[in-house]
């Protein structure tokens, strides 16, 4: 009977368990069984992801933990049910850890849930880029699109500690010298000073020093201490007290050796023996000016990557492409396009090619010029700037009618100074720095030529920097471009603008400055914000009507703001008619 009565028990008790999985009650059971969703309206989710790392260079290094922040919202009208978000890297490397999966079970409507993906990057991490893929599903199919995270991990970067030097001093408290020679004498006690530093790409900590005699005659006091942190390029003084007897004879280097030793134990010098010799004066110490070597990972600093305009994250590039409709027509205007990216004899400028094809479509298509001439890298050569701008021989002469004609330059790529900064240089695709002053362009001598025209207005925009740099972003590190140090940038300008008021100048950043590329919309940081505005961001007023004092306040406050979190101060300039109209919509 009690084998009956138990049977009945359990029969009855799943029984029970399969009338709750029906009626949608599994939260209630105490086992592992999948919830039961029920579907009322759709969802709508929209996506915000942050990333962060430790020490805030969107590179994740060894022994440095990360945060991916992503923000889910529900601005539909149904429940979000049933969510799964996954992250998933394309690299395996054991030593970069990285939470993989998450599950939410409802976010109802107007409310929004955060999940945190923590990583690590361990001691032994490689250098590789990972794309780590994010996808977010739905119990009821109303998935997100996928996006992705490109980040960097880091190699360890060791310090290295190494012997610069060391001088002999006896005279002095402390000392006991047979001859002031500065030099070392069997019998003789010295007061030692070495020099030691870090030429490594990292900071040496809790830096500690032993030096050790392996000639019981010869005396050490004062051999091991405490140093402290050991920044990059950073030089310490380590001092001694040495006397060795009468019964040591060396011809060479005496059997003294330092030790310094970090933390980590990866840059610390083992067992280094001094150059310190009986009856002669030391070598000169010799220090380096050392800086940490970045360019090993180009600053590729973390990225998203989607295309749904459902995701935002930290700075979110909208698409260069959204054509807007506007009113604006202008059948007698005309404007020069150039873009160099690629030089033959000098570094890239990136981006500057995608800068001229955006603005050539932007030209023709929001401002409604029909005549639209471009040139891009090798058809930028020779002497096109003479060809082209000359008020008595060039191309731009020939079709422009005075008075009458609309002239629009647009010109992205290197700005090259001269070398006392009081000229600065627009150059050719196959430019000579050694002869800039013949195959560069004068920028003085463009708008002097532009205002003899007689056009009927000229606007000039440039995204080039005239400091000697090449173009910086995360992924590109800027580059001296013009081969001259420490150019202070005093352009005597030619300023048309102040005796014409339908000439305008919009350039991308002060003549000091480096003008920043911008990784994600592939463009001039400058250039983005200039066509984003001409998409009508810029209308501060909405009154449908861009003018040139709207432009200039929109470009430069997002210029300035988004550059801080790039590479650093960028500031546009603007002359000109603030009244002059860009674009009506």
């Amino acid at each position: 009977m009690k084998k009956i009565f138990l049977l009945f028990v359990i029969t009855g008790y799943l029984g029970v368990l399969s009338a709750q999985v029906i009626k949608g009650r599994s939260e209630s059971i105490p086992i592992n069984i999948e919830p039961q969703y029920e579907f009322t309206k759709p969802p709508i989710l929209y996506v915000d992801m942050k990333f962060a790392d430790a020490n805030g260079n969107g590179i994740v290094e060894a022994d440095e933990k990360a945060v991916l922040t992503i923000v889910i919202s529900n601005k539909g009208a149904g429940r979000a049910q049933g969510l799964k978000v996954k992250t998933i890297s394309n690299n395996n490397d054991p030593n970069f850890k990285i939470d993989s999966e998450f599950s939410i079970n409802e976010i109802r409507p107007g409310e929004s849930d955060t999940v945190l993906v923590e990583m690590y990057a361990g001691m032994n991490v490689l250098t590789r880029e990972h794309h780590i893929d994010i996808t977010i599903t739905e119990y009821f199919g109303y998935d997100m699109d996928p996006a992705a995270l490109i980040l960097n991990t880091l190699e360890y970067q060791r310090p290295e500690i190494v012997f610069s030097g060391l001088d002999i001093y006896d005279r002095g408290e402390g000392t006991v010298a047979i001859d002031y020679d500065g030099q070392l004498q069997a019998g003789e006690m010295v007061r030692v000073k070495i020099v030691i530093q870090n030429v490594g790409n990292n900071i040496a900590k809790n830096t500690v020093y032993q030096i050790e005699s392996r000639d019981n005659n010869i005396y050490i006091d004062e051999g091991q201490g405490t140093i402290g942190d050991m920044k990059i390029g950073e030089i310490k003084e380590i001092w001694m007290t040495i006397s060795p007897n009468k019964r040591v004879d060396y011809k060479g280097s005496l059997p003294i050796y330092i030790t310094v030793k970090e933390d980590i134990g990866k840059g610390s010098l083992i067992g280094y023996q001094l150059p310190l010799a009986l009856n002669q004066r030391p070598p000169a110490t010799e220090t380096l000016e050392v800086k940490a070597d970045f360019e090993k990972i180009q600053q590729q600093v973390a990225v998203f990557e989607y295309k749904s305009d459902r995701y935002t994250s930290n700075i979110a590039a909208r698409s260069v492409d959204a054509i807007p409709l506007t009113k604006s027509k202008r059948p007698d205007a005309v404007a020069i396009v150039i873009g160099v990216e690629k030089y033959e004899n000098m570094p890239p400028a990136p981006y500057a090619a995608k800068d001229a094809q955006v603005m050539t479509k932007y030209f023709k298509d929001v401002l409604g010029i029909d005549k639209v001439i471009t040139y891009i890298n090798k058809e930028v050569s020779g002497f096109i700037f003479m060809n082209i701008f000359d008020p008595n021989l060039g191309q731009l002469q020939k079709i422009i009618n005075k008075g009458q004609t609309e002239v629009y330059v647009y010109y992205s790529g290197h700005g090259i100074p001269d070398k006392d900064g009081k000229d600065v240089y627009l150059f050719p695709y196959d430019g000579k720095i050694e002869m800039l002053d013949v195959m560069g362009y004068s920028l003085n001598k463009l708008y002097k030529n532009l205002d003899m025209l007689g056009a009927k207005s000229v606007t000039v925009i440039l995204d080039a920097c005239f400091s000697g740099s090449s173009r910086a972003s995360n992924m590109y590190i800027a580059e001296n471009v013009s081969q001259t140090k420490g150019t202070r940038i005093v352009p005597r300008e030619v300023r048309p603008w102040e005796s014409n008021s339908n000439f305008s100048v919009f350039t991308s950043s002060k003549d000091e400055q480096t003008s920043v590329g911008f990784d994600e919309s592939g463009t001039g940081l400058f250039t983005y914000f200039l066509v984003i505005g001409l998409q009508g961001e810029a209308d501060l007023n909405d009154d449908k009507v861009i003018y040139a004092s709207e432009l200039r306040k929109y470009v430069s406050e997002k210029v300035s703001e988004t550059s801080r979190k790039i590479r650093g101060e960028q500031t546009p300039q603007f002359y000109g008619n603030d009244d002059f109209i860009i674009v009506e919509f």
